[in-house]
């Protein structure tokens, strides 16, 4: 470890944007077949992986060894409003960045994510490449089909990447938000709400079904006491009807209709089981400002005041997790969301929890690994994105370890590239350790 650290320090022109760069002596692993190469030459131009015999004389050379795999994707992402203030959105950022997040898909978006979503292209702000929806769609901002058509085709003239679904819609509005939508070939996603249901949605185009929304109602059969009543918060409030009979047919039918799940496991695991104190204690949290600390262990004890015991916390937990790997045995696409930065879901290191919950929940490692990686790019349609063939982008992550041995070596990062542009060990930590100052030290003690 200490010798590829080394090896990475001492990279010349550290966080320069080179326009040539070569790895060498990297493993790649191929996330569609699951291989591992033995150790290969790896060349970038301008952003793009390129043929290695095309650059003799690269600006920079990275001898180090480990383990090259696509940048990782957060497709339930909440970049920070604008309002609060340019250092908490670039931290946030960084953050994601630092822990192999090279995608994130914004899912409340603002006129202020438009333009940053520029200027992180461009290479102004480091950060993800950032895929933004608009301000969403609820039962509030569109009470009529009238306003969601006009909503939606605002949303989508002024350049948003998607629409986001919010709860409170009533079938006559979700069905005008998807037809505008479909008519205009933008895509819309996120929740379902109770009066639409997913019934509905399995009929229409929506992208994504967001925390395995809606599920739990059509877990409940008819003749339950439960059966027609509030879900609560993501079908919370109907554990005592869920019936785990009916979760294969559900994902038979999800995969049916094409539609994807990011399930943001990781953050209901945190909601409902699980020590407070250690979860407030985790090494993530001093990234974490000591004000925004206090306010998620002030949400997190209230929400457990959801469940009647811990007994139905975990099983709550448990048919969720069966859910997922049902929806993946049946051929649905899952795609990683750890619905950062919310309650306990610190940006970054939140998507590495929810790719071990998948691997928990029965994935392989390397099929964990697709959840953030090749799923990601074939439901965006990028066909040059998660590869490493020429004209692929060179959006990667070097690994010490091997992610298919465990899906925690995710974890051993050696260093971020992000559209050509590389982030060593020393430039991230740099970072990290800049922003945990400015959160104020390591310790909840609030």
């Amino acid at each position: 470890m200490r010798s590829l650290l080394a090896a990475l320090l001492l990279v010349p022109a550290l966080g320069a944007r080179a326009e040539s760069l070569v790895f060498e002596n990297v493993r790649v692993v191929d996330v569609r077949d699951g291989s591992v190469s033995e150790p290969v030459r790896l060349a970038v131009l301008d952003g793009f992986i390129v043929d290695a015999d095309a650059i003799d004389r690269p600006d920079q050379a990275i001898a180090t060894g480990g383990y090259l795999v696509p940048g990782l994707a957060e497709m339930h992402a909440h970049v920070p409003p604008m309002r609060a203030g340019e250092q908490v959105v670039h931290d946030t950022l960084m953050l994601w960045l630092a822990h192999g997040v090279t995608t994130a898909r914004g899912m409340l978006g603002e006129p202020g994510h438009l333009a940053l979503r520029q200027q992180l292209a461009d290479g102004e702000v480091p950060g993800p490449r950032l895929i933004t929806s608009g301000p969403s769609f609820n039962g509030s901002s569109v009470a009529s089909p009238e306003a969601a058509r006009r909503m939606v085709l605002a949303q989508h003239e002024a350049g948003y990447d998607l629409l986001k679904l919010h709860p409170g819609l009533w079938p006559v509005v979700f069905e005008s938000i998807a037809a505008a939508a479909d008519g205009l070939g933008i895509d819309y996603s996120g929740h379902v709400s109770v009066a639409v249901g997913l019934d509905r949605v399995f009929e229409s185009n929506q992208g994504t079904i967001d925390h395995l929304d809606g599920y739990a109602q059509l877990m409940v059969p008819e003749d339950h006491a439960l059966y027609g009543t509030s879900p609560g918060l993501f079908g919370v409030d109907l554990i005592g009807g869920m019936d785990a009979g009916r979760i294969d047919d559900l994902a038979r039918r999800t995969a049916e209709a094409g539609v994807a799940n990011v399930p943001t496991q990781s953050l209901v695991e945190n909601w409902a089981t699980g020590d407070v104190e250690a979860l407030m204690n985790r090494e993530a949290m001093r990234w974490i400002p000591a004000d925004t600390k206090a306010r998620w262990r002030q949400q997190v004890e209230q929400l457990r005041e959801s469940y009647d015991s811990e007994e139905d916390a975990a099983r709550y937990i448990e048919l969720r997790r069966r859910l997922i790997k049902a929806l993946h045995e049946a051929g649905a696409t899952i795609l990683s969301g750890a619905d950062s930065p919310q309650i306990l879901s610190v940006p970054g290191d939140a998507i590495h929890h929810e790719l071990k919950i998948y691997a928990e929940s029965g994935l392989t490692p390397v099929e964990a690994l697709a959840t953030a990686t090749t799923n990601v790019a074939e439901y965006l349609g990028e066909s040059n994105r998660a590869c490493f063939e020429p004209g692929c982008v060179a959006d990667v992550v070097l690994l010490e370890r091997n992610p298919l041995e465990d899906i925690d070596n995710t974890r051993s990062i050696l260093g971020v590239m992000r559209a050509g542009e590389w982030f060593n060990r020393g430039r991230l930590d740099r970072a990290l350790e800049a922003i945990e100052e400015r959160a104020g030290g390591t310790s909840d003690t609030e």
